[in-house]
Order: structure tokens, then sequence, then C-alpha cells
């Protein structure tokens, strides 16, 4: 049985009414303004030129860091799960610097290059970079030996094998890592620009915070939501329709 679509809408109701009775009786502090509060700047700012100038700013880090590192980490992916020497060559220092936070390189990269959208990009495509490396890795030794001997057995070349065996196989890996990419990606890119005072959403919030404009603060915040939730939609729309011949998506649709 399906949820009914209606679900998160009642849960996202009740969550601001409760906001908003909470916030009208003085149980959160004066820094939480009501929903109301946030929603009336919305209204009042989410046509302004400022604003939208900060959410291109961000969009375009996002872009730019995105196809640098989900580029690099499936062909570095592909690479290693495809060559053996090449895995164990980079299996060590991939192993070592995957768990380091990139807020870590952010003052080196301030010192060498300054508070510059560049910054923000190579550090949001390093975060980018390792969940697409893994999903190509995993999906490229996801498949299915049987399934390539049979191919080459019938004289498929290895471009040919690559296209209609290989690839059709890891795309779902390559979705999924594409996804989780874009959202990690949205959040370091905020975040370096909140800490490195680079322009765009994150440098935006700082602002506002930093002079007291708790109902601008939040209404930013609600933005990056809602651009991380349209930009997750957008990703899940394409893997659909990408997808639409897999078993999983056959199986939904059905």
């Amino acid at each position: 049985m399906r949820p009914t679509p209606l679900l998160p809408v009642l849960t996202t109701a009740a969550l601001l009414g409760t906001w908003q009775a909470a916030a009208g009786t003085g149980i959160l502090p004066a820094e939480v303004p009501p929903a109301s509060a946030i929603a009336t700047w919305l209204w009042a700012n989410i046509g302004t030129a400022v604003l939208w100038t900060a959410v291109s700013q961000t969009l375009a880090h996002w872009a730019a860091a995105l196809v640098i590192g989900v580029t690099l980490g499936a062909f570095v992916g592909a690479a290693m799960a495809s060559v053996p020497v090449v895995n164990e060559l980079l299996l060590g220092v991939v192993e070592f610097f995957r768990p380091i936070p990139v807020v870590v390189y952010l003052p080196i990269m301030l010192l060498l290059l300054g508070a510059r959208p560049v910054v923000v990009v190579v550090l949001a495509a390093v975060a980018a970079l390792w969940p697409m490396l893994l999903q190509t890795l995993y999906g490229v030794r996801d498949v299915d030996p049987v399934t390539t001997d049979t191919a080459r057995v019938f004289g498929l070349t290895t471009p040919q094998r690559l296209l209609w065996v290989t690839t059709p196989s890891m795309l779902p890996y390559l979705f999924t890592g594409l996804r989780i990419a874009s959202t990690i990606t949205l959040l370091v890119a905020i975040a370096m620009e909140l800490i490195g005072a680079v322009p765009g959403l994150g440098n935006t919030l700082a602002t506002y915070a930093g002079n007291g404009r708790y109902d601008a603060t939040y209404g930013v915040i609600v933005i990056a939501g809602l651009l991380g939730v349209g930009l997750n939609a957008v990703f899940e729309l394409l893997e659909r329709r990408a997808l639409r011949w897999h078993s999983a998506y056959r199986t939904q649709q059905a």
C-alpha cells in the first residue's frame, strides 16, 4: 500500500504550527522568530535582485564543482575498478583522504587564493568526488562476469562491451552517486561561502545573522533547503527517465 502524498504535507503543516505556537508563547528564544515572520520576509523579498543574485552565485559554484567532481570521480572510480594496478596505487590514497572534511582545507585555500569563488568550487568539487568515485567503483565491479564473457564469446569488441554491457549495469550506481554528490556539493558550497565570506547564499546568511536579522536568516535557510529539494527532484526525474527500462523502475510503474 503506497503512502498518501498528503502525509508529508500534513507533517510539515503540523511542525510549522508547533513552531509558530512555541515562538508565540515564548518557549523558543528570541533568536528563533515565528514561522509567520519568516514567511512574511520571504513574501516581501523573494523577488528582489539581491536574493536572486546570491542564489545564482551559489548555483554557479554548485554546477562547476559538480561537473568537476563527478567527472573526476567517475574517471578514477572506473580506472580503479578496471585496472588492478591503478587500484593498488590509489586505494591507500583514497582511503586516507576520503574521511578528511573539506573544511580542513579551507584555511590553506584562503591563504593561497583568498576569498574567491574558485575556493568554493575546488572544495565543493573535492566533496563531490568521493561519492561518485565509490559508486562508479561499485558499479563497474557489479557487472555480471557471465554477461561479459557471453558478450566476448559473441564477438563484441571492448568498446561494444563497454557500451552494451558495462554501462547499462553501472548506470543505477552512477545516478545514485550523482544525486548524493549533488546534495553534498550544495551543502559544502553554501558552507564555504559562509565561512570564507565568498558571495552567495552562505555569505548572505552570515550577513543577516551578524546583523541580527533572524527572520531573514531563517528565510535564507528555507531558500537553501528548497533549492536542495528542487535539485534532488530534478535528478530523480532524470534518473527515472534514463532508467525506465530497469527492472526496479518497471516494478514501480506497475
